[in-house]
C-alpha cells in the first residue's frame, strides 16, 4: 500500500512540476522535481527533467550535475544527453562539450544542430578556422534551413542562403535562423548582429528548449 501511495504521489509531483515548467515557473517546477525526486531517487527520467529545468533558470552547473546523475543511474543515456553538452558550453567546459556532441552524433547522426555547437565547443578553445575543419559531418536535416545553416558555418555558404531558406517556411525556420544567426554573428565578431538576431530568437512565445537556450544565451550575454 504504502509503495503504491508513493508512486501515486511521485506521479501527481510531476504533474504539478510539469505545469509549472510549462508556465515558465522554472524555479516551482524544480521544487516540484525536487519533491518527486525524493520519492523515486533512482528514477533517472527526474534528473533529466530537473536537469532541465535548472538549465531553463539558468543553473547551468546544477543542470550538469543533474544530467550527471542521469548517467550514473543508467551510463546507457549518455550518447543521447545533447542538453549537457549544451550545458557544457554555457559552464565554459569546452573540452567536456566536444565530446559529448561527438558521442551523440553516434545516435543521432543527421542532426546538423550537433555539428553546430561541436564546432562552438571547439571554436572556443582553438579558433574558427579549426573548429571547422573538425566540425562533425552530418546526413540530411529535413528541417529547413538547416542545410544552408550547416554551409553557412562550414564557410561554403552565406547569411543570405540562411535568409532565403528561412522566408519561404514558417515561424519554426525563422526561429532557427535568428538562434544560430546569431551564434555565428558571435563568432565572426559581429556583436550588435549577434544581440539582434538572438533577441529575435528568445522572444519567440513559446517553451520550447531552443527557445530556452536562446532566453538563456541573451541573458548571459547582456
Amino acid at each position: 500500500m504504502t509503495q503504491q501511495h508513493d508512486e501515486a504521489s511521485a506521479a501527481m509531483l510531476l504533474r504539478q512540476a510539469s505545469l509549472h515548467e510549462s508556465r515558465g515557473d522554472y524555479e516551482a517546477a524544480i521544487a516540484g522535481y525536487d519533491r518527486a525526486i525524493e520519492v523515486e531517487p533512482g528514477n533517472w527520467q527526474l534528473y533529466l527533467l530537473r536537469g532541465s529545468a535548472r538549465f531553463k533558470a539558468g543553473r547551468i552547473e546544477a543542470s550538469i550535475e543533474d544530467f550527471d546523475q542521469v548517467v550514473a543511474l543508467d551510463p546507457a543515456q549518455d550518447p543521447y544527453l545533447w542538453q549537457r553538452g549544451i550545458s557544457y558550453y554555457y559552464a565554459g567546459r569546452f573540452g567536456d562539450c566536444r565530446g559529448q556532441f561527438e558521442r551523440h552524433r553516434l545516435v543521432n547522426p543527421n542532426d546538423v544542430e550537433n555539428a553546430l555547437w561541436h564546432l562552438l565547443c571547439v571554436a572556443s578553445e582553438d579558433g574558427l578556422a579549426a573548429a571547422r575543419e573538425a566540425m562533425l559531418p552530418v546526413g540530411p536535416d529535413a528541417r529547413r534551413p538547416m542545410k544552408e545553416i550547416d554551409a553557412l558555418f562550414r564557410g561554403g555558404g552565406s547569411v543570405e542562403d540562411v535568409e532565403a531558406a528561412a522566408a519561404a517556411e514558417g515561424v519554426g525556420a525563422r526561429f532557427y535562423a535568428d538562434l544560430y544567426l546569431g551564434l555565428y554573428y558571435e563568432l565572426v565578431g559581429e556583436a550588435e548582429k549577434a544581440a539582434a538576431a538572438v533577441e529575435r530568437a528568445a522572444s519567440l512565445p513559446n517553451r520550447g528548449y531552443m527557445v530556452e537556450v536562446a532566453r538563456v544565451h541573451r541573458r548571459l550575454n547582456p
